[in-house]
């Protein structure tokens, strides 16, 4: 199972961020069950949609989206990733903007933490099944 942020991993604020998005599509088609995990509010869920269908990704694929109903970003998201870890036993990497939300999650992950900017990604911790990314 992988974990995708939003907001700087799949979308820039004007639209979708090309590599994220690739790299998305590719761990569906390769049978991963994926979550998003953004620090955005529920009422923002119609922006996500629209993003994912116009990049010819299907909600109905995603395990889930998860979005933060209060607390600050990164609370929010290690909690989740705890509950997410629960539901599915394995969370293989988990791509994020925000190495300081991403840092805290090392020891929940199997595989690795994956460190987006712009349109690049780096492994900030163990691996990651996407090449591009293993910089």
């Amino acid at each position: 199972m992988i974990v995708f942020d939003f907001d700087g991993v799949l979308y820039d604020g004007e639209g979708a961020r090309r590599l994220g998005v690739e790299l998305l599509r590719r761990a569906l088609e390769d049978g991963y069950r994926v979550y998003i995990v953004s620090g955005r509010r529920r009422r923002d869920l119609p922006i996500i949609r629209s993003v994912l269908e116009e990049s010819g990704i299907g909600v109905r694929r995603l395990a889930g989206i998860l979005l933060r109903d209060r607390g600050s970003e990164t609370g929010f998201k290690l909690e989740t990733y705890t509950r997410v870890l629960d539901l599915e036993s394995c969370i293989l990497e988990i791509h994020d903007d925000n190495p300081e939300a991403l840092w805290p999650a090392r020891r929940m992950v199997a595989g690795g933490l994956v460190l987006h900017h712009n349109e690049e990604c780096s492994v900030l911790y163990g691996s990651s099944v996407f090449e591009e990314c293993m910089r």
